[in-house]
């Protein structure tokens, strides 16, 4: 459940967060999706994975051990059946495409937050794929 200034929270981790770096294993986009999910929530819906991966090949053997095999599988056994791209609202997860296949921003201020090489960058909504509720 939310946290009753979730919205506040989130707005300051987006913010401390603009410059830091795509990392695997530290600051990927399931991480950064995760701790964005935890500020709001107080929940780290990715603790079986961290310090289990440090590279692509590892978190897709992260995902095949501790998750459901890859990343839309993992998010639909925790948050549910995905909903359609245009229901994404304030502090939802999305899900998009990347360089690396399926990726994970979230959504604030009207964009779609993602990691990327030099921080956090922001995408069109229509760049949505489905989204999952955060409660």
């Amino acid at each position: 459940m939310k946290h009753p200034d979730w919205h506040i929270r989130l707005d300051t981790f987006i913010r401390e967060n603009m410059l830091t770096p795509f990392e695997w294993g530290k600051f990927d986009c399931c991480l950064f999706v995760a701790d964005a999910v935890e500020a709001m929530t107080g929940t780290d819906f990715a603790a079986p994975f961290r310090g289990r991966y440090t590279t692509a090949t590892g978190s897709a053997r992260a995902l095949k051990k501790y998750g459901s095999g890859d990343v839309k599988s993992t998010l639909t056994s925790l948050f549910g059946e995905p909903l359609p791209r245009l229901l994404a609202g304030r502090g939802d997860i999305v899900l998009v495409n990347s360089e690396y296949g399926h990726a994970l921003g979230i959504c604030w201020g009207g964009q779609i937050w993602v990691t990327g090489p030099a921080g956090l960058h922001a995408l069109a909504p229509a760049e949505a794929l489905c989204t999952w509720r955060v409660n």
